[in-house]
């Protein structure tokens, strides 16, 4: 497993052990950070994908499926 090292202030050192071991809290953090990007990502690529692919809907036909869900 690769080895990271980074610089952090005393306090930042202090802060960050209330949490436990550095390296666990380290580990979520970037764990979290990469699930974030992810979803980012996913996002822009969805808003790309919409742009792309406008949806067009028919007001009149909503009303339609409405009416319909409700008489069943």
């Amino acid at each position: 497993m690769p080895t990271l090292s980074v610089r952090i202030t005393e306090e930042e050192r202090k802060k960050l052990l209330q949490y436990g071991p550095l390296s666990n809290t380290v580990r979520r953090a970037l764990e979290q950070y990469l699930k974030d990007e992810e979803r980012r990502r996913f996002l822009q690529e969805l808003k790309e994908f919409q742009a792309a692919h406008p949806v067009k809907v028919d007001p009149d036909e909503i009303v339609r499926i409405i009416r319909e869900g409700r008489e069943h």
